[in-house]
């Protein structure tokens, strides 16, 4: 299979660079035969537990949550908690110049989870992946650590059943929650593989706010302290910090519906738009060459628009706000 090349934006980014990524070279060698894997195993029986970070190589919230994990010494008090650093290749990359070029090498990890690309695996994401497989394979729960590309509120995503939304739910996590069916949506993103493992525990992916931002690291960090404790793992003495952002409107349930991608290199959206704004049936959404494309149903959200449309690929999630949190 030919991997198409990991597609950015080459110009300056527009994202303030309150952070930049550190060096985590000191914790290359972890305690499994995996490089920048690190399990902390309690002893007592218990769920295992994995956080992934760096799926994407320029959202380095992820990163600086699990170094602060190692380096603050938290070990669960029951269980087994795994800390993966993925594409830490990619983010040795980065470049200040090109923040957002650090994002992938060949092409982007979180859509390469599926049989074809981990039997056949042709890319340094895909090889990367193959040597995470059997962590992912192995986990009861996993949170995967994201950032966006504008300043959007936080928001989990998370396939939709029962014990998915139960658990997003009593996180009290007061931001958006994106729903999809699996199977439906990006097959290839790394929560779907687990899914696809898992009957007991939850698959979440949360993106913690603006590529860079100080607060985003916050916001993951809480996250991930939330997501331990609330599989009764967390030490009493490890204090939960407050969320890096502020809720705002946005928050509530949507349920995702389809992913747009730019059939043209004319796509453009009929309005500046960040994410989360809502369209009512039929109202313009955006232009792509001499075709118009209207919202298809009322309450339809814009999720993670494209900072800058390329022709053939993605541009913007629809999804159906359906009540609040």
């Amino acid at each position: 299979m030919s991997v198409p090349p990991c597609r950015f934006s080459i110009s300056e980014s527009d994202a303030p660079l309150e952070l930049l990524p550190q060096d985590i070279s000191a914790w290359r060698q972890g305690n499994c035969s995996t490089e920048y894997v690190h399990r902390l195993d309690s002893g007592v029986p218990g769920p295992e537990l994995v956080i992934q970070a760096l799926t994407h190589g320029n959202e380095i919230c992820g990163a600086n949550t699990l170094i602060w994990l190692l380096e603050h010494g938290v070990m669960p008090v029951k269980g087994a908690l795994t800390l993966i650093f993925a594409n830490v290749a990619a983010y040795q990359t980065f470049d200040p110049q090109r923040p957002f070029a650090s994002r992938c090498l060949d092409e982007d990890m979180n859509r390469l989870w599926q049989t074809e690309s981990l039997l056949r695996p042709d890319s340094r994401e895909s090889h990367r992946a193959v040597e995470l497989l059997p962590y992912i394979e192995n986990a009861d729960s996993l949170l995967d650590l994201h950032s966006t590309t504008y300043a959007v509120a936080p928001m989990l995503i998370y396939p939709d059943n029962l014990r998915n939304r139960e658990f997003a739910d009593s996180m009290q996590y007061p931001f958006p929650h994106l729903l999809y069916d699996l199977g439906s949506y990006h097959t290839g993103m790394l929560i779907s593989e687990h899914e696809r493992h898992s009957d007991a525990g939850v698959s979440l992916v949360a993106e913690c706010g603006q590529h860079f931002a100080a607060a985003t690291s916050a916001q993951a960090l809480a996250t991930a302290l939330h997501f331990i404790a609330l599989h009764g793992m967390l030490d009493a003495d490890v204090e939960i910090p407050d969320w890096g952002y502020a809720p705002d409107k946005s928050a509530g349930h949507y349920r995702i519906d389809r992913v747009l991608q730019a059939q043209t290199e004319r796509f453009r959206f009929a309005e500046p738009v960040s994410g989360f704004e809502r369209f009512s049936r039929g109202e313009l959404i955006a232009t792509d060459d001499q075709e118009l494309i209207a919202a298809p149903f009322d309450n339809c959200a814009l999720i993670m628009p494209a900072r800058v449309p390329v022709e053939g690929e993605e541009v913007v999630t629809l999804a159906e706000y359906i009540d609040r949190n």
